[in-house]
């Protein structure tokens, strides 16, 4: 696609993590927004949606580097790469 740029903020409960709202600004972020509004929906919590499939190259990838920033500020993971799938393409 050549469109990679853009951002993406996301917003969670300091008490248990869980997803609370989004703002970004890119290509084709209705997609980001749609599935965002599918866990805010569920009310998952920022860890469990990074257990979710990530796949790769899609646009929607570029959430998951919002909520590791997300993951690391409410100190629900050591690092960015905490479990072994993380760490493959694409990350």
């Amino acid at each position: 696609m050549g469109q990679n740029a853009g951002l993406v903020r996301v917003y969670a409960d300091v008490e248990d993590g869980r997803l609370l709202g989004a703002e970004m600004f890119g290509p084709r972020v209705e997609h980001t927004a749609h599935l965002l509004s599918w866990a805010i929906r569920q009310r998952l919590s920022v860890d469990r949606i990074l257990e979710l499939p990530f796949y790769h190259p899609v646009i929607e990838e570029g959430i998951r580097t919002a909520l590791r920033d997300a993951a690391a500020q409410l100190q629900l993971v050591e690092t960015p790469c905490a479990r072994e799938l993380d760490c493959g393409p694409g990350v």
